[in-house]
């Protein structure tokens, strides 16, 4: 599939008309994910009721979901030459999540919301990257004016907004973009998109620096989110890998000799091992209530195994986190646990499909961060606000590397 990407197929001159129809998907998919990033406030902060900030995100949903079908629809010939495995595997994985929940809670509509929370931005990437081969210059511009918008509405909701509070009542720097958890996620994934713009030649230096410094400061200082942090080094560390020949074998040398300095005051009882109930409370809860389930996983019929125990089977509360119900905090052991070893399967194929529509490599260290994020809480993964921008960035990152490529000539 990526070998198709790196040698396309030609488009041809489009018509006026088909340049036209191009324009304005693009123009309405940006409208409508710059939307669901607008009304994002009103899931931070009590501005209206509840069920006021429910229709105006649903709405902006139904924007982007609309365009992004017809989109479909209307490039699904092109589409299915240079990504036909997209357009298999998420049909099957809603049919592996619908049939979860005829065994189980017929819990259909949050089982079918949940799913395209996962697949929206897999099938907005195979969407965006037939605008950019027709319109380039266009979908260039709409990237920019994306992350202008996002630096514009974080720095207004430093300066206007009050502190956000995690972990019971501890106060961070303010968010604009739902939570804290979301935001920070948003922000790495803000700094790829940066990074892959600087690289192919649409941001300055100075700028990309700028931003680059700022997020930074933001996810590692000012937020305090650690799963964004390890989402940050993970795309970090990937890209290192990829950028320098040495890397692989840097780290390992560098994990070697770790790893034999530690090895002498271990031996002689200098370093102290922290105890179970010190390591439940550095993870937050998390180690006690994945141990939680895997003994309900352990107990669990082989139907269930293979369909999972239905939407919301994953939210119990904990010896730890007793005062109300919680999930996993790790959603590959949410999926498992919900949708079985099919539907965990079936998210896995799709993220497979996901980074080969791009050329060999490019989607690497963005999905390492989804999925890194992924593995240690409720990540990028089920986070829209943040997911929604990846397919951008992998735009970004295919024009840094038809840039590469071009330079290398």
């Amino acid at each position: 599939m990526s070998a198709t990407l790196s040698a396309p197929l030609p488009l041809g001159t489009p018509t006026p008309f088909e340049a036209r129809v191009s324009r304005r998907f693009a123009w309405g998919i940006f409208i409508a994910l710059w939307g669901k990033l607008l009304v994002a406030v009103l899931l931070t902060q009590p501005v209206i009721d509840a069920e006021g900030e429910s229709i105006y995100n649903r709405l902006a949903d139904a924007a982007l979901l609309a365009t992004l079908f017809a989109g479909l629809v209307t490039y699904a010939d092109a589409i299915l030459q240079r990504a036909p495995l997209m357009l298999v595997a998420v049909p099957v994985g809603l049919a592996s999540f619908l049939m979860t929940e005829s065994l189980t809670g017929f819990n259909f509509s949050t089982a079918v919301f949940e799913y395209f929370k996962i697949v929206t931005p897999p099938l907005l990437s195979v969407l965006l990257l037939r605008l950019f081969e027709r319109e380039p210059v266009l979908l260039i511009r709409l990237l920019r004016i994306t992350l202008a918008l996002i630096w514009v509405l974080m720095v207004f909701a430093l300066i206007v907004m009050p502190p956000s509070l995690n972990r019971g009542g501890e106060p961070f720097w303010p968010v604009y973009f739902a939570s804290l958890h979301t935001s920070s996620y948003l922000v790495v994934v803000c700094a790829g998109l940066s990074l892959y713009l600087f690289e192919a030649g649409h941001l300055g230096r100075r700028v990309f620096v700028g931003l680059l410094l700022f997020s930074v400061l933001l996810v590692f200082y000012g937020w305090g989110v650690r799963t964004s942090m390890v989402a940050a080094l993970a795309f970090g560390a990937v890209v290192l890998v990829q950028r320098t020949r040495m890397a692989p074998v840097a780290m390992f040398v560098a994990v070697a000799v770790g790893l034999a300095l530690a090895f002498v005051p271990l031996l002689f009882g200098l370093i102290h091992l922290p105890s179970w109930d010190e390591m439940v409370e550095v993870t937050s809860g998390r180690f006690s209530m994945w141990l939680q389930k895997i003994d309900i996983l352990a107990n669990s019929t082989l139907l269930e195994w293979l369909f999972g125990h239905g939407e919301g089977s994953d939210w119990i509360v904990s010896e730890v986190w007793w005062w109300s119900a919680k999930d996993s905090h790790n959603d590959f052991i949410r999926l498992l646990n919900q949708q079985g070893i099919l539907g965990l399967g079936a998210i896995i194929a799709v993220l497979v499909v996901w980074a080969g529509a791009f050329p060999p490599g490019v989607a690497l260290p963005l999905l390492a961060a989804l999925v890194a994020s992924t593995a240690f809480s409720n990540g990028i993964m089920f986070r829209p606000q943040a997911s929604l921008l990846m397919p951008l960035a992998l735009v970004a990152a295919t024009a840094a590397w038809q840039r590469q490529r071009e330079d290398t000539r």
